[in-house]
């Protein structure tokens, strides 16, 4: 119940629910098997890079939210990257921070928390082994190093922090242990007497940062987690860079990713861009402006036709239909939430507000988004169930429903 009142409170207010998205995705099927037959290849040690393209309220953010819990479901661990002014793709160093700061899987929400629950899980298997502390230390930094041979071959230093963290910890010395988890995070203000203590140089920097990423991924994998998959929204803010050299940088370190993937090099990751369709055709700051990419990834066959296994896949707008299975879906949860019959009052006429809100999106010459009609749909069941005794008719409805949406367009 709680869980829902998150979800309609989210959806109210133009966002997207922190969990339970699953519950009301529709129109997307198609999508999320392709999404899921990708999972299965990264599984298997494959790397693939998918792009979403749809329109600002289209349900880009929405459907990466739905991916990223179908991702926890099936054991990978998932980031989740906002490309802004602050966290620029030109500068790679800090997008692969980003990646690391929020790192989540299903039973946590960190690389630290990750790292405890593989020290963990060494531990008790040494402790079934022997009651003698000192042998337990020594069986859990043999099984370390053993765990740690894939990620060594990517970067020899991220494996050491790692070691060094756990070192640490034993000898009780945890401002090193803490050190070390916030160099393997990519902080760069750590002197270099500290760096020393735990056996690395220098820090993340725009050369080795892709090391770091490989190595990360390796590590995740080494732990028994089906992979890593790494998703980047708001891509469309490359297009607002205003010199061409910072937004070629942002858009070669994408084209990168794809000849990375598609080589082989980087294993058990899915890397998945989310942007507005302006970012894949603006042929002057968007990803036409760069040959290098758009070659890699612009549609080889002209027509209307749907390819979901083509490197962009095209997220089209909400039919009738799916509007409609929407709208149930939320008066049933309302109805929960609120413990009112819901149904009772809407169901009848949500053909009729499907149609008022295509109709107003043809009059101002918009398309249907989801995210609107969502937010108009919920603001009259609100007030339908406060003001029930004003409210009681569908004229009524119909009424405030039209007249919320014309505040909408304004």
């Amino acid at each position: 119940m709680d869980d829902y009142e998150d979800i309609i409170h989210a959806l109210k207010e133009g966002n997207v629910p922190p969990k339970g998205t699953s519950e009301i995705c529709v129109g997307r099927t198609l999508e999320i098997e392709e999404m899921k037959r990708l999972f299965e290849k990264i599984k298997n040690g494959k790397a693939a890079t998918k792009f979403l393209e749809g329109d600002y309220g289209g349900g880009k953010s929405f459907l990466l939210k739905v991916i990223e819990e179908i991702a926890f479901k099936d054991n990978f661990v998932v980031s989740k990257v906002t490309i802004t002014r602050d966290i620029p793709f030109y500068k790679f160093e800090e997008v692969y921070k980003n990646i690391v700061q929020t790192l989540r899987c299903k039973t946590g929400t960190s690389l630290e928390h990750i790292i405890e629950r593989w020290l963990t899980g060494l531990r008790m298997v040494a402790m079934e082994e022997t009651d003698d502390p000192s042998r337990q230390n020594a069986i859990v930094s043999e099984n370390m190093v053993q765990d740690l041979e894939e990620t060594r071959k990517y970067s020899n230093s991220f494996a050491v922090a790692i070691e060094k963290y756990h070192q640490a910890l034993i000898s009780g010395d945890t401002e090193t242990a803490n050190y070390a988890q916030a160099w393997l995070r990519g902080d760069s203000n750590i002197p270099f007497a500290v760096k020393k203590k735990f056996g690395v140089k220098g820090d993340v920097t725009k050369e080795n940062a892709f090391t770091f990423l490989e190595a990360l991924s390796a590590f995740v994998r080494s732990l028994g987690y089906s992979g890593l998959v790494i998703l980047v929204d708001e891509v469309e803010y490359i297009r607002s860079l205003q010199m061409t050299k910072l937004r070629d940088g942002a858009y070669d370190y994408i084209r990168y990713i794809f000849d990375e993937c598609n080589l082989g090099n980087f294993e058990s990751t899915l890397f998945i861009f989310a942007g507005t369709s302006e970012f894949f055709e603006d042929q002057k700051k968007g990803v036409p402006s760069y040959q290098a990419l758009y070659d890699r990834i612009k549609d080889a066959l002209d027509t209307d036709h749907k390819d979901l296994r083509k490197p962009i896949m095209r997220l089209e707008g909400f039919k009738k239909e799916e509007l409609k299975e929407l709208g149930s879906k939320i008066v049933d949860m309302h109805a929960q939430v609120y413990d009112w019959d819901a149904g009772s009052r809407m169901n009848s006429i949500i053909d009729e507000l499907v149609d008022i809100h295509e109709n107003n999106a043809l009059l101002t010459g918009g398309k249907t988004t989801p995210r609107e009609f969502v937010r108009t749909f919920l603001s009259v069941l609100d007030t339908i169930q406060q003001n029930s005794s004003e409210l009681d008719s569908d004229e009524a409805i119909l009424k405030i429903f039209e007249e919320r949406e014309v505040e909408e367009e304004w």
